[in-house]
């Protein structure tokens, strides 16, 4: 009888620690992330999105942050490949050029990139949501709240806008407008442009740019056209906060929850080609009554009407 017990209890015993070890297993599973965000860092529009993609795609992540200066980049590649992840996520054209280049065996989900097919994004691999910048909307609206602008100045840097702001010239001969261009290749080009631009145009023009998106970049750019009496146009509510008197840009949340639906269906099993790209119609304009009025502008009532944010 007592061997018949003891024999009984190391049953048990192997049972229990065999039941404990596919636990462990099962966690450590769980612990691993399917997805990984690649993104640039310091960018509030990119943080909006990736929370709008997790509001919809519940898998487990891991988040790198790439710096402007791309000094990490060689880092995230290394932890990118060495994570094993079914799916990648790219914000922003600086973290998608660097993955489509270097890691093409993943399948990849973009977001906030203009004219992704003719930035080499092939249906094959990648899918997501193209940026659609609203241009000659916001020469019309720059227009209305100021009718003697002539000469419009825009900083961008090449070669990532070159295409960008071809559309842009035609939206702006549209609307009888000079542009004025100021191109940049780094950040360190900044200052020199920028005053050297501002003595030339009307008014500012901000488009959604890899290098001017730095909140350091944001407040420099902000608080020059305000001390040059320019009036600013920017491509985020933080151009707004920091001297632009309104910015036109698309739903970050929404296009983060638009990536997800994409990345959930990958998941599940639908390859990128049968996922065409998309955009997000709907915009947002967000305005400075402040700032216009440092200006000595008025910004139309509709335009405040529209508006889903106004700074006073």
């Amino acid at each position: 009888m007592e061997v018949v017990q003891i024999t009984a209890k190391k049953d048990t015993l192997n049972l229990i620690s065999m039941c404990v070890c596919l636990s462990l297993l099962l966690l450590a599973k769980d612990a691993v992330a399917d997805v990984a965000i690649v993104k640039s860092a310091g960018v509030s529009a990119f943080d909006e999105a990736r929370n709008g993609f997790s509001s919809i795609c519940f898998e487990n992540k891991q988040e790198f942050n790439l710096l402007e200066d791309l000094s990490n980049k060689d880092q995230i590649l290394e932890q990118v490949r060495a994570g094993n992840f079914s799916l990648i996520l790219v914000l922003g054209s600086q973290a998608a050029s660097l993955i489509r280049d270097n890691i093409p065996d993943k399948p990849l989900v973009f977001a906030f990139i203009i004219d992704p097919e003719k930035q080499g994004f092939k249906k094959d691999r990648s899918t997501g949501v193209a940026l659609k910048v609203q241009i000659r909307e916001q020469f019309i609206i720059l227009r209305s709240i100021k009718k003697s602008i002539k000469r419009v100045g825009v900083l961008y840097t090449r070669p990532v806008n070159d295409a960008l702001i071809v559309n842009a010239r035609s939206a702006a001969d549209d609307e009888d407008l000079e542009l004025v261009t100021s191109p940049i290749t780094s950040s360190l080009d900044l200052q020199q442009a920028l005053t050297d631009l501002l003595t030339r145009v009307d008014a500012l023009w901000i488009p959604p740019d890899p290098l001017l998106n730095s909140e350091e970049a944001t407040k420099y750019i902000g608080s020059k056209s305000l001390e040059s009496k320019i009036p600013l146009v920017g491509p985020s509510d933080r151009y707004t906060r920091s001297g632009a008197i309104f910015s036109l840009f698309v739903d970050t949340v929404e296009t983060g929850r638009m990536a997800g639906d994409f990345a959930n269906k990958i998941l599940q099993g639908t390859p990128t080609s049968k996922l065409p790209f998309r955009e997000i119609e709907k915009s947002k304009i967000v305005i400075n009554l402040k700032a216009a009025g440092l200006l000595g502008l008025e910004i139309p009532r509709n335009i405040q009407d529209a508006a889903s944010k106004v700074y006073q």
